[in-house]
């Protein structure tokens, strides 16, 4: 019997979505190499890094915009961007959740409020790194830029330790997705997901569950 399926990513998010990881993949790597070429044994030379980290640095351009773009007109911003007052007392049941001290979490919408910070949180890091990177591109024509934050050095630094919260926050995002389930990954390929997929408990089932004394 074929499961039913429901559409969970159209094809723009999907799009976004892998336009955004490979930029930032190839990013993070050419970085690497770039920051300490000895260290880091990718490339032969330092020309071909130093041509993909500037091709992917516009490419990273182009899918933040697209997606921020699709985000508005689509009116899908309130399934990504964390909202302080409605979503940070969400986290304990969210916790409890991943750290197995629940069976399962209330239902939290499209993302989880872990999710949704890390999205939101990518947005800023994203233009921080397209800030700093063109100081350190074009630090003549970034000068005034460049001594307004610091010096080349101090940009050094920040463009280095928000290139490690990127790889950080990378990893939990798989996570969370693996840990929700093998189908909320898949979804990202295929767009779809089981139509009796469980997101979570609704607030009414949350209720009813407290009455029985289960836990939750």
């Amino acid at each position: 019997m074929v499961k039913e399926m429901e559409v969970r990513h159209s094809v723009w998010i999907r799009f976004f979505h892998w336009t955004n990881m490979i930029a930032i993949t190839l990013l993070i790597l050419t970085g690497y190499y770039i920051h300490s070429p000895h260290g880091f044994r990718l490339f032969s030379n330092m020309d071909t890094p130093r041509m993909i980290h500037f091709a992917m640095a516009y490419l990273l351009c182009f899918g933040v915009v697209g997606r921020v773009y699709y985000a508005i007109v689509a009116k899908d911003a309130k399934n990504i961007v964390f909202n302080v007052k409605e979503d940070t007392p969400k986290f304990p049941s969210m916790i409890k959740y991943y750290l197995f001290l629940a069976d399962t979490h209330p239902y939290y919408g499209k993302y989880n409020p872990g999710q949704k910070m890390m999205y939101t949180g990518w947005l800023f890091m994203a233009l921080i790194q397209v800030i700093t990177g063109f100081i350190l591109y074009k630090p003549d024509t970034f000068a005034w830029l460049g001594g307004a934050l610091g010096g080349l050095i101090a940009i050094r630094v920040i463009h280095y330790i928000v290139t490690w919260l990127f790889v950080l926050s990378v990893l939990a995002h798989v996570y969370l997705d693996i840990s929700e389930g093998i189908p909320v990954l898949k979804s990202m390929f295929t767009g779809k997901l089981p139509a009796d997929f469980d997101h979570g408990i609704h607030e009414e089932e949350h209720g009813a569950r407290i009455d029985k004394g289960i836990s939750v």
